[in-house]
């Protein structure tokens, strides 16, 4: 058997590697499901878009109900197997689609695998890859494996919005793509070399590899960032994928420049700059009749914005946490980001049915609120508890 130490040389050594495509691929096979059911739900249940997203939205609300959990999972069963099982029920559930017929059931099999996915994310981000990164790189292969999830994230979304393949003709087909990403992921996770670890008497129940309440102020205030790109999701969706390419090119240019403005700027202007470029980004789009150049500039607005302030409260939400607390606050990192998403997708849904209110000007409302916030309170806040865990 290869040494911890061989294992887990370097940052970019193998597993590493290997976790961070299987992110991608999971990021993309989960997020693909938005458009994808979304469309399906409309068709298959006879439903207008505001029932369709009320049904979608269980599965943002699921990891929260399989956490309490996720201590006893990691801790009494193999790490990897826990991983790689619950994406493999996760891919089945997406197969699965396709033969529901009631809107009950389809709520049923969406919270079931919202719990799988979320037990997925806690074992690959918050124990795998802290388990195959020498200590001294793990701030920053959480930060790498975030930038690959949004990554997955995006490309999921374009796909979603385009089918799938050129070649995948049908619904089916689109699941099936979808569950082919995901057991992609397994094969991946599947091939990741781990240290063995002994099983600990752990409680049924905890908090620990769920909730950090030392964290929740910077993860309520982070909420915003993904409330604003459901909001996008649910406006510039269906037939604007290229929406998405632009927003992934600016994302890009954030990832070249990262190292450099993540050393040269403090965290109020870092994440000031980012809710900027992002409010900016959905204040254009609030404007009907936008030009190819423009909206194309939005989109790439949005992307470096979201790199620029997800950077920020991504810091925070692993420096704060104490002595073994980190796999437990980049989990919470993570559910809280799943939430935002699905928050700021039914929310667009609801007010373009059912007001005559423009969606954009409320996720520029909750963007600025966010960036109020962060200013006045939640930068103070965090400040004030790193000064603590010092004198501690």
């Amino acid at each position: 058997m290869k040494s911890a130490t061989m294992i887990t040389h370097g940052l970019w050594n193998r597993n590493f590697c290997l976790l961070a495509l299987a992110n991608v691929c999971l990021y993309a096979s989960v997020y693909m499901l938005f458009p994808v059911l979304h469309r399906w739900i409309q068709a298959a249940l006879d439903c207008d878009g505001l029932q369709a997203a009320l049904i979608t939205s269980v599965f943002g609300v699921a990891p929260f109900l399989s956490g309490p959990f996720n201590a006893y999972l990691i801790d009494r069963f193999k790490r990897k197997h826990v991983c790689v099982y619950s994406i493999l029920a996760l891919a089945a559930i997406t197969m699965f689609y396709s033969y529901v017929s009631d809107g009950r059931w389809m709520a049923f099999w969406l919270i079931l695998q919202g719990a799988m996915f979320g037990t997925a994310l806690m074992s690959m981000g918050s124990t795998l890859v802290i388990d195959v990164t020498p200590s001294h790189h793990r701030d920053r292969a959480n930060a790498c494996f975030t930038w690959a999830g949004v990554a997955g994230m995006l490309a999921g979304i374009v796909l979603g919005i385009n089918g799938g393949l050129p070649f995948v003709v049908s619904s089916e087909g689109e699941f099936m793509f979808s569950a082919c990403l995901a057991l992609v992921s397994v094969l991946l996770v599947s091939a990741v070399q781990v240290c063995f670890r002994a099983p600990l008497d752990v409680p049924l129940l905890s908090f620990d590899r769920f909730l950090l309440f030392r964290t929740f102020l910077p993860g309520l205030n982070m909420m915003a960032v993904p409330v604003m790109l459901g909001f996008l999701l649910g406006t510039v969706g269906y037939g604007y994928s290229r929406f998405y390419l632009y927003m992934g090119a600016g994302f890009f240019v954030f990832l070249l420049a990262s190292r450099f403005i993540v050393r040269k700027a403090g965290g109020r202007l870092l994440n000031g700059a980012g809710l900027l470029l992002m409010l900016a980004a959905v204040g254009v789009l609030g404007f009907p009749d936008l030009g190819h150049r423009v909206f194309g500039c939005a989109g790439a607005l949005a992307g470096l914005g979201l790199g620029l302030s997800l950077c920020q409260f991504l810091r925070m939400m692993i420096l704060l946490p104490l002595h073994c607390e980190r796999g437990t606050g980049y989990h919470t990192f993570q559910l809280f980001w799943g939430a935002g998403v699905t928050v700021g997708y039914l929310l667009c849904q609801w007010e373009v049915r059912t007001t005559a209110g423009n969606p954009f000007a409320t996720a520029f409302a909750i963007g600025a609120a966010g960036l109020a916030l962060y200013q006045l309170c939640t930068h103070r806040y965090y400040m004030k508890k790193l000064q603590e865990t010092d004198i501690i």
